[in-house]
């Protein structure tokens, strides 16, 4: 179904909703050369297989030249043997956006939104290619041309801290706001352990948080709830964590597993989350064969469960353990309803853990279990929680929850009853 857009952040600032003010989960996946490497073939493959797995947004660059480590001279020629700009980001070559038009159609009538990057940072930091006046020209180029595309976010940065070209991202952030009249929001995507936070908090152009871990996986669920206590209150985006299967991290393998610990944290701290898969992006020996991973099925399983519950009214609520939290590789999770109506706790390991019952605002909480692996579910039980009215004094009630045997993993849904 095509999507109902252009997307804006919600009143409160915690969530993203359509333009018909319906609340929309950004549940994100990476394809970094998809404008530019991707054959349409494989782009129309790979897109229509991401919006069947349940996927929102797909995060991509215009001005792309490999990657960060790797980057060429100038960006990539894409399929039509046109760069993004002929001499200087001034100049802006039509006939490359004609391939961009027509994925971002593509993209459309599957319900996709495209977080584009207008470039990758190696052009602005690196090179310096950008400058404020040219960064300026090119930003409003692509904002007048994208101004009525419903399926648009725009996410500045490109895997650099912004030291040195911060008079570039500020005019380029300036230019796409002259060209779209501001109908499509803007973040910026960092390098390494940081947030957008920590150079643009104070930027009227930020309109939510980007987050980059990397290899310091285990960081999530600290790094997205610092900014989701930040004020003024954004959406907060994991944009870039540990890809599957990636070879390159010290708190290896990047096993499925990983892969939804980071997605779980990054939900469980009131936050969003955009997954990867190291041969995806990196168009490696048979990457086309990579789109169905098990880290990519999950995502979808994901999804599914944060919509048993009115998932944008969450907040993070650690308070639901008793004993048993744990820390750092192994932390275990819980977001809770307002007026306590229902909970969320995610459990990363094989583990026994004591919750508070009467965090549940009702006198009996049904307890199911989840696999987020699989979505297979099991009765844990259905509890007195002690709530027993204004006339009584409540009795605290605790009940101790093992993950079921031979699941890494496990999400408890509560449910008042």
């Amino acid at each position: 179904m095509p999507i109902v857009g252009p997307i804006r952040v919600s009143a409160n600032g915690r969530y993203f909703v359509t333009a018909a003010g319906d609340p929309w989960l950004w549940l994100g996946d990476t394809a970094w050369p998809l404008l530019v490497q991707y054959a349409t073939a494989d782009a129309e493959a790979y897109l229509a297989d991401r919006a069947a797995k349940g996927f929102s947004v797909i995060q991509t660059v215009i001005a792309w030249g490999n990657g960060s480590g790797y980057e060429h001279p100038l960006p990539d020629a894409n399929v039509t043997g046109h760069r993004p700009w002929r001499t200087s980001p001034a100049d802006p070559d039509p006939v490359f956006f004609e391939q961009v038009d027509y994925l971002l159609d593509v993209a459309e009538n599957l319900g996709l939104v495209l977080a584009l990057l207008p470039t990758w940072g190696y052009y602005v930091v690196d090179t310096h290619t950008f400058d404020a006046e040219n960064a300026f020209i090119y930003g409003r180029f692509l904002g007048e041309r994208y101004r009525a595309r419903p399926n648009i976010i725009w996410v500045s940065g490109g895997d650099r801290v912004p030291t040195g070209g911060e008079a570039a991202y500020r005019a380029l952030a300036r230019g796409l706001r002259a060209g779209d009249g501001g109908a499509h929001l803007i973040t910026y995507h960092p390098c390494g352990w940081t947030s957008s936070s920590q150079y643009w908090y104070a930027e009227d152009w930020l309109d939510m948080h980007m987050i980059e871990t990397w290899t310091d996986w285990d960081k999530v669920y600290p790094a997205v709830i610092a900014d989701y206590c930040a004020t003024p209150v954004k959406p907060v985006v994991l944009g870039e964590g540990a890809y599957e299967n990636g070879p390159e991290y010290p708190l290896g393998p990047i096993t499925p597993l990983i892969c939804r610990r980071q997605a779980w944290w990054a939900f469980m701290a009131g936050g969003y989350y955009t997954t990867g898969q190291d041969a995806m992006w990196r168009m490696g020996p048979g990457w086309t064969g990579t789109f169905d991973t098990p880290g990519a099925r999950q995502m979808g399983i994901l999804r599914k469960i944060a919509e048993r519950v009115p998932w944008w009214q969450r907040v993070p609520n650690q308070t639901l353990y008793d004993i048993g939290i744990s820390s750092e590789r192994t932390l275990n999770t819980a977001i809770r309803a307002p007026d306590g109506s229902w909970a969320l706790l995610y459990l990363a390991s094989q583990c026994s853990v004591r919750i508070n019952l009467s965090k549940i605002q009702t006198y009996q909480v049904r307890c199911t279990w989840i696999n987020p692996a699989s979505g297979d579910e099991k009765d844990a039980g259905t509890f007195e929680t002690g709530n027993l009215g204004a006339a009584q004094v409540p009795q605290p009630n605790k009940a101790w929850f093992s993950v079921p045997g031979h699941w890494e993993d496990a999400v408890l849904l509560m449910e008042g009853c």
